[in-house]
């Protein structure tokens, strides 16, 4: 994390005021507006994880048993997880092969009278092709909502992920580019669902002991608010030297033989989070476990497809199968035969690198030594 006596006096100030929740404080509001306006939208909405940004603004869509949700499998667990806590159905569609984010063709494959959103994944500070997959949900009348939590700041198509599709969702958790601790933020242009956001945030109440619909508690606090808004000021910094330490390595294994650096496609200004790598096993000689042993700065950056991980191999939810039992689907559906076959090859493949700001030229540098003499052996 990235904190300073700047963060500490803002908490200090909310801890003074004794107004710890937005209920009562101005501090989340504040936030709220400020990261409005950074992303380019006109409506944000803090909620206290990135997973309860997703989980929100599915059911802000009313998209529930028997729908079905377009997402990547090369992914962290919620963005598929967070489908299935709104009773629908997860659908996996192959990754890129380049940029790692959602194909658009396999996502057209996907699409059947059952789906209601795709979800794209914009990946380590990587933004998917939002303009192909806008135009797919336009003509199958789709929602789109965006994964940004790695990505707060990548533009695709000179627009700031999260602000194209209906909804965007973000994670403040502390490998990201800002943090809160913990936290997250859902954007849109959109009035309507900005105000079933906020009500399904707060138990569906629109005031006191008035219930509107079904709701949760997802508040975030007003001292996560507090140290959000100091972050946000400083979040292009991050952005520069995140970028300026992903270049410096892939600069720096362009010749490295069996090493691949992150592609970026030209739609997309990238706000680095991780710079993700690519080793050809062939050439080095090593697999990708052999590899992360012996280079332990290395991460893994999922090991697996979502759908050969056990919550979907056995399909494990809710009680009595919900939500694939659900007779409102009236389909059935077996992981176990999923064959995606870029994303088996690339979770094979894949490894990332911290490149925050806290990281050295010295580290950077180890790092680049250690993949030249791996190459060698």
């Amino acid at each position: 994390m990235n904190l300073s006596d700047e963060e500490e006096q803002e908490v200090l100030k909310v801890m003074r005021s004794q107004m710890l929740t937005l209920l009562h404080g101005e501090y989340v509001k504040k936030f709220e507006e400020e990261f409005a306006h950074y992303i380019g939208v006109k409506h944000a909405i803090a909620v206290n994880t990135g997973t309860a940004a997703l989980h929100i603004a599915i059911a802000a869509l009313d998209i529930g048993p028997g729908d079905e949700v377009i997402v990547p499998p090369f992914t962290f667990i919620a963005s598929a997880s967070s489908i299935l806590h709104n009773n629908a159905i997860p659908i996996f569609a192959d990754i890129d092969d380049k940029s790692y984010t959602l194909d658009p063709n396999s996502v057209r494959e996907k699409i059947t009278d059952k789906t209601k959103a795709i979800i794209p994944v914009h990946l380590a500070g990587i933004g998917a092709d939002t303009k192909a997959l806008t135009e797919i949900a336009e003509k199958k009348g789709l929602f789109i909502i965006e994964d940004a939590a790695q990505s707060i700041g990548t533009k695709c198509y000179n627009k700031k992920v999260g602000a194209m599709g209906h909804l965007g969702c973000f994670s403040f958790y502390p490998s990201k580019n800002m943090t809160t601790g913990e936290g997250g933020m859902i954007t849109t242009n959109d009035d309507l669902l900005a105000e079933q956001c906020r009500l399904i945030r707060h138990h569906g109440e629109p005031e006191w002991y008035v219930y509107n619909r079904l709701g949760y508690n997802y508040r975030m606090t007003e001292i996560q608010g507090a140290i959000g808004r100091v972050q946000l000021k400083k979040i292009n910094d991050f952005i520069e030297v995140r970028n300026q330490n992903a270049q410096y390595l892939t600069k720096a294994t362009l010749d490295i033989p069996g090493i691949e650096p992150p592609f970026v496609p030209d739609y997309c200004e990238p706000a680095f989070n991780y710079w993700i790598g690519r080793i050809n096993p062939d050439i080095l000689g090593l697999t990708k476990p052999q590899f992360l042993k012996v280079f332990p700065r290395s991460k893994v950056l999922y090991p697996k497809p979502l759908y050969e991980t056990k919550i979907f191999q056995e399909k494990i939810a809710y009680s009595k199968g919900c939500p694939w039992s659900c007779p409102y689907y009236g389909k059935k559906i077996d992981y176990t035969k999923i064959k995606l076959p870029v994303v088996e090859k690339v979770t094979q493949e894949i490894f990332a690198l911290d490149i925050h700001p806290k990281v050295t030229k010295e580290i950077l540098d180890e790092n680049i030594e250690i993949m030249r003499n791996l190459s060698k052996e």
